[in-house]
């Protein structure tokens, strides 16, 4: 669990750690940890938090290079709010960085169906190269996100048809990229 935000620079890759340090840095300190969950990346393990719970308005989005803000674009996707999770998650869609696809694929085993609905209709823009490295690469990171799918639409939207809900043309798609 992060003690602090120093801990955030772990959900990147080495190649981008001082770029990540530096956002850390400057981030305000949250009055809330959570959990990580860990994938690899490349050949490196990150860890990303499972939620943040950055108060967004006391960020200063000007401060920060392109590089550092796709990182925070990237751990926003974490945050609390789920309005906030969508508004960053649609910013990283089209990027073709590896320490990207961990948190899009997080975000497919999560209930909020607008951003499942944001996912699927950003699947052309997603570098598939990319992605299948990181399925393949994370075997169990996705049967868990399989399961939660399954899981989040029986509870949530069973009267939605299975072919029809978002999550599972996501997975379908992912499916496709690894077969």
């Amino acid at each position: 669990m992060p003690e602090d935000n120093s801990e955030l620079v772990f959900a990147f890759p080495v190649a981008v750690r001082d770029d990540a340090a530096r956002l850390a840095s400057a981030l305000p300190q949250p009055d809330l940890f959570a959990h990580t969950y860990q994938v690899t990346v490349g050949e490196e393990l990150v860890r990303i938090p499972r939620r943040i719970y950055h108060d967004v308005t006391r960020i200063d989005f000007a401060s920060f290079s392109t590089a550092q803000i796709e990182l925070l674009d990237c751990l926003l996707t974490r945050h609390h709010d789920g309005y906030v999770r969508e508004e960053n998650l649609r910013k990283i869609l089209r990027s073709n960085h590896p320490w990207v696809p961990p948190f899009v694929v997080q975000l497919v085993g999560e209930y909020v169906i607008e951003i499942l609905a944001a996912i699927r209709d950003g699947l052309g823009n997603l570098d598939p190269d990319l992605y299948r490295a990181f399925l393949r690469s994370n075997p169990q990171f996705f049967r868990l996100t399989k399961q939660r799918v399954v899981s989040y639409r029986a509870c949530y939207y069973p009267q939605s048809e299975k072919s029809k809900y978002p999550g599972f043309e996501v997975l379908n798609f992912f499916d496709t990229l690894i077969h």
